[in-house]
């Protein structure tokens, strides 16, 4: 039996693909004895054709191959499909299939999901397939997350005049927030405080971003959080150094200043994920500012 472990990377790229052309991300392989036949992503959207998930397309793309012949075959799907795939599964004589995200999940986030598992449609035809589920799971989820889904809507296709609009955006948007939230720092160091308005606004805390370094009047961080735009730009290809320049190292710097005009923020660019295994940030003071 073929591993989908082994290829559910393929089935991811396929479903990066689908994003960056602007469908839903979905993508699938059918393997047979540990070899690959065929790989697809779904085409909805694009195409203008309903039917054309990523399961539909890549039954499709093996047929012709496989001469209809789907014995000792898998198919390994990024999304557990749905009962429309389900069925075409089971009237192509697929004995095995494998799925990192599940329907469940999807529909726990809040997504918009028929809910009828691929087990409980293959039960109810009388199918014997063998189901392995959470295949590289964490993942697949990424595709599915909504906070990086919705960063790819805003990042797809974009340019400068887009990101320099977006980033304007954000910006009124931290000063708002940070004028909803009373925010006090006492007699609290300017640094120390605008540290922790920095972690507040992210919702992370100290573990995520720590202070590797303080000198005089500048403190480096270590962001290492979860970061929807982070993710969106490996999904769609697009290079970090130059989205988050653009878009939010201003606004960041904006949120602080609300504490203090002299605060600035500042990001090395030669240490940036997904480069760098993390982002090294800086809040620093007029005297201390690095170009």
């Amino acid at each position: 039996m073929s591993n989908p472990f082994d290829f559910m990377d393929i089935a991811i790229d396929e479903a990066k693909k689908s994003l960056r052309e602007g469908n839903s991300g979905f993508g699938a392989v059918i393997v047979k004895d540990n070899i690959l036949i065929a790989r697809a992503h779904d085409t909805d959207r694009t195409s203008k054709d309903p039917t054309s998930h990523a399961e539909i397309n890549v039954l499709r793309k093996a047929s012709g191959k496989l001469e209809g012949d789907f014995s000792n075959s898998l198919l390994v799907s990024t999304h557990e499909p749905c009962p429309m795939c389900s069925t075409a599964i089971v009237w192509s004589g697929l004995k095995q299939l494998a799925f990192g995200y599940s329907i469940k999940d999807s529909l726990a986030q809040g997504r918009k999901r028929i809910n009828l598992t691929c087990s409980e449609l293959f039960k109810r035809a009388g199918a014997s397939i063998e189901i392995t589920g959470d295949v590289k799971k964490e993942e697949c989820g990424l595709l599915y997350n909504h906070l990086v889904r919705k960063d790819i809507k805003k990042l797809r296709n974009i340019d400068s005049t887009g990101l320099g609009k977006l980033s304007e955006e954000l910006r009124a948007k931290r000063i708002a927030w940070f004028k909803s939230q009373d925010w006090h720092h006492d007699h609290q160091d300017i640094l120390d405080a605008a540290y922790q308005l920095f972690l507040t606004k992210l919702g992370i805390d100290e573990s995520e971003a720590p202070v590797v370094d303080r000198q005089g009047d500048r403190l480096v961080i270590h962001s290492r959080n979860f970061c929807p735009t982070l993710e969106a730009c490996r999904i769609l290809g697009l290079d970090t150094r130059e989205i988050c320049r653009q878009l939010n190292e201003e606004p960041t710097q904006a949120l602080l200043q609300q504490l203090n005009p002299n605060l600035r923020f500042r990001r090395n660019y030669n240490c940036l994920r997904p480069y760098q295994p993390y982002c090294e940030e800086m809040i620093v003071l007029p005297e201390n500012e690095i170009d």
